[in-house]
């Protein structure tokens, strides 16, 4: 389905550059597809596989899925109106949709060699889309940027995967998961090169650099999308091939993550590098859940895309009220900027911000704390203090941007702005994170039923 919509897309945006309308059939003809996704559910319980056993749909790799088609038709619909700073960019839409083919297809993927090919497909629709809009000469400086860093993680992951193959015969992860068990002393060097190229692809520390700078130098409607979407779908791989992982090399890239993530962004004054920082850190929680196979990535996944999507949509929504913006790409760059006449807007952002330093009953206070309880009982007790002393390091950082905010509380309030679309997107994911704590239960419940 998702085939057939960006097919469609790239035909009628080669004679109509209308924008809005690409985009406003892209997003429904992906919640089409996730109808279609819902009715076919109980397929993950049969082992079902397709193309030769290359595609296997699970328990653990279908709530990921759910979770990407959901993102996309976010971060698409609020392409469905004109905004203020809008620049055409025709292509971006059926762009998006290819990517969205890889990002769904990349947790359900069984094979190596296919993981390559599926890892590249949406990698290449990345790099286009961060230079998408060429006439901005710092997009197109983080497309080559991202392009250049993401083909040497490129050639790591092909390299890895010929010695695994040279070991063992075969490129089947199913197959390769039962053998690591026996015969982990000789893939135990492919493993290891092939997660750390994958944590480069994510822009995890030490390999981060690249990631920081691509961030920051895409428009900010760009950096809301490519900032999460390969985070989500190589960590939704890396969930469902858990057994086959490198796990030092994953304990390694927790602790200098968390570091790195709770230091660095105490010197910055940059909205967007802050907000890089802090997917790192929050990327750097999961990797010991995603090692365990714990529910617990769930409900941190689910609840951080969500407040992602809040953020950023505020971010680009103020953009309606700027007089001096810095460049019509990214109007917005500076903490100092942050002066939303909007109080809405601003209470929404800080309680965002809230929920990212945990507190309760915020989302993000569930799912650290899940994260937490799920460490405990695996007995990983200096990891549960690293969590905690990094998450409180990385408390400054926030309470800087929501001093900035809270000024926004007492200016005098305009007539709201913008698009009623925005409005209620903003609305509906406020919602949902404000009534959180009552479908954690639920979330759990079905969760566990998923795993047996």
């Amino acid at each position: 389905m998702t085939l057939m919509l960006t097919s469609f897309i790239t035909m009628y945006t080669a004679y109509n550059t209308n924008e809005q309308l690409s985009a406003r059939t892209a997003v429904i003809g992906t919640a089409i597809t996730g109808l279609l996704a819902l009715s076919c559910t109980d397929i993950q319980y049969s082992g079902f596989t397709f193309y030769n056993d290359w595609f296997r749909f699970t328990s653990s790799n279908t709530p990921i899925i759910t979770i990407m088609l959901f993102t996309m038709i976010l971060l698409v619909a609020y392409l469905t109106v004109n905004h203020r700073y809008t620049m055409p960019a025709p292509w971006l839409i059926g762009l998006i949709t290819i990517n969205g083919i890889g990002l769904m297809l990349l947790p359900a993927v069984n094979d190596l060699l296919i993981t390559y090919m599926v890892i590249e497909l949406q990698s290449y629709s990345l790099y286009t889309i961060t230079g998408v809009y060429n006439k901005s000469y710092n997009a197109t400086r983080g497309a080559m940027t991202y392009f250049l860093t993401g083909g040497i993680a490129s050639i790591a992951i092909t390299v890895a995967s010929v010695y695994i193959y040279k070991y063992t015969g075969t490129t089947n992860l199913y197959d390769l998961s039962m053998m690591y068990e026996y015969s982990k002393d000789s893939l135990i060097n492919p493993m290891y090169m092939l997660t750390g190229a994958l944590m480069f692809k994510m822009g995890l520390a030490p390999l981060h650099a690249w990631s920081i700078a691509v961030y920051n130098y895409a428009p900010t409607i760009v950096t809301a999308y490519i900032s999460i979407v390969a985070k989500v779908a190589i960590s939704g791989w890396l969930f469902a091939n858990a057994n086959t992982l490198g796990p030092y090399v994953l304990y390694m890239v927790f602790y200098i993550s968390l570091m790195t993530a709770a230091i660095m962004p105490l010197y910055q004054v940059n909205i967007k590098t802050m907000l890089a920082y802090s997917g790192m850190t929050n990327f750097g929680y999961l990797l010991l859940p995603i090692l365990l196979q714990d529910p617990s990535y769930y409900i941190y996944t689910m609840q951080y895309v969500i407040t992602h999507m809040v953020i950023f949509i505020c971010l680009l929504a103020t953009n309606e009220y700027m007089m001096k913006p810095n460049t019509r790409w990214s109007p917005m760059v500076l903490v100092n900027e942050l002066m939303m006449p909007n109080r809405i807007m601003a209470l929404s952002l800080i309680m965002c911000l809230l929920s990212l330093m945990g507190m309760p009953p915020l989302p993000g206070f569930y799912g650290k704390f899940s994260i937490i309880t799920g460490l405990m009982d695996a007995g990983l007790s200096l990891p549960v203090l690293s969590i905690m002393l990094f998450s409180v390091m990385a408390t400054y950082y926030y309470a800087f941007i929501i001093k900035q905010l809270s000024l926004s509380l007492y200016m005098t309030p305009v007539m709201p702005q913008g698009s009623k679309v925005v409005g209620l997107m903003l609305g509906m994911l406020m919602t949902f994170l404000l009534t959180y704590y009552i479908t954690v239960p639920f979330l759990l419940e079905g969760l566990t039923m998923m795993s047996y």
